[in-house]
């Protein structure tokens, strides 16, 4: 499905937004390595989900403020992520921090977070208490996930719990952003909202599942990556449960995938990995049936079966 023509002209708006706050400065390093990651390209299906959302009411210039400050915050988590997990690139190039170093990519981070607020408190209304509750459950998220790097023996609720804060917390902001801004119902920003909440914990599973049997040439990423930095996601997590050896192994240090793979696979924890992504994008579409049928449902309803479409059902079964 293409998007609709309101939603590219929708996107466009915010992409001149971002470009214009993230490089809203009269250094040009300051410029430079804020606008670095946004001119890379990107989904921006968080800002999509805000403007999509909006149309459950009445969408204006909050809502385009809105969707430029949550892409804002989620970028400044990226910058602060890849100098956590060293990671050396990002959307097909260097990662700030390879590029500028450490502290100017954690600064050009947090540069990138007071704009979103920024934008968020132009906005007003309820942006702004919207943006700050979901930032801190981004970071609660993260300093969970970074406690537990290297630990086998953390369970899949666990994980789950991580990944709500981490992940699913934005998304869900998302909607109720567009929800607000536009003054939606308060029964269609509760669906919008639980659909968001599932969207975001189904697409995080997914892409712990692509760290592990995704294409390289489509991921951008080294498979296994996750594995050797000590981060074990659900399929790893399920193995060791049903294989103890693996823990033992994993907590040992063997982390290749050539090695744990062959487990993934006879423990059958790829597949039932797949299975609660399909489950929880079951219960997001589930969310939007109270919402009269719309191009703009419709095209939520296609996003959370183009996230479980990049996972071919040959490399989990």
């Amino acid at each position: 499905m293409n998007s609709p023509a309101w939603l590219r002209a929708d996107l466009m708006r915010v992409e001149d937004l971002l470009l214009e706050a993230a490089g809203d400065s009269l250094n040009s390093l300051v410029s430079d390595a804020s606008t670095h990651l946004i001119r890379a390209g990107g989904k921006r299906i968080r800002p999509a989900l805000v403007m999509l959302s909006s149309r459950s009411g009445g969408p204006g210039r909050a809502t385009d403020l809105s969707a430029a400050a949550i892409e804002l915050v989620h970028l400044a988590t990226l910058y602060h992520d890849d100098v956590i997990d060293e990671t050396e690139t990002r959307r097909g190039v260097p990662t700030v921090h390879s590029k500028w170093g450490i502290e100017i990519a954690v600064l050009a981070g947090d540069f990138l977070f007071a704009r979103g607020c920024t934008l968020g408190a132009e906005a007003g209304g309820e942006v702004p208490g919207i943006l700050a509750r979901a930032i801190a459950e981004v970071c609660q998220g993260q300093i969970i996930e970074t406690m537990t790097i290297g630990d086998p023996r953390r369970s899949v609720d666990e994980y789950l719990g991580t990944i709500e804060r981490k992940t699913a917390a934005l998304f869900r902001a998302a909607c109720e952003l567009g929800t607000a801004t536009a003054g939606s119902t308060p029964e269609d920003r509760s669906a919008l909202m639980t659909y968001g909440h599932k969207l975001g914990l189904a697409f995080q599973i997914v892409d712990d599942l692509l760290d592990l049997v995704g294409d390289p040439a489509e991921t951008g990423k080294i498979p296994g990556t996750d594995l050797r930095e000590g981060v074990f996601t659900m399929p790893v997590l399920l193995a060791c449960e049903r294989d103890g050896s693996l823990a033992e192994r994993l907590a040992g240090g063997d982390r290749e995938l050539n090695t744990v793979l062959p487990k993934l696979e006879a423990t059958r924890a790829l597949e039932s990995t797949y299975q609660t992504a399909a489950g929880l994008a079951e219960d997001a579409i589930g969310a939007l049936r109270s919402i009269p049928d719309s191009e703009w449902r419709a095209h939520l309803e296609y996003l959370i079966e183009s996230v479980l479409a990049q996972i071919p059902k040959e490399a989990v079964t």
